[in-house]
């Protein structure tokens, strides 16, 4: 390879960046702060408008299940 095709080669392609000794990978980084996220939103409660939902929800299938479960009685 030429000096001049080594140059343009060097320039186009991508060099992986040196790591300091006992710095963090960038994925590394990344992970730590997404499971810091996610702990963080586990520990939050469930807001009593969601409860009330599911709660709703919940006694609508029985109904109907129940009113099924008659319709199919007759």
């Amino acid at each position: 390879m030429s000096d001049e095709t080594r140059k343009k080669h060097d320039m186009t392609t991508a060099q992986p960046q040196q790591i300091k000794a006992g710095s963090l990978t960038p994925n590394a980084s990344i992970s730590r702060k997404l499971k810091e996220f996610y702990d963080a939103v586990q520990e939050e409660g469930i807001p009593d408008r969601f409860l009330d939902l599911l709660e709703r929800l919940e006694q609508a299938e029985n109904a109907q299940k129940a009113g099924v479960k008659a319709v199919d009685a007759k």
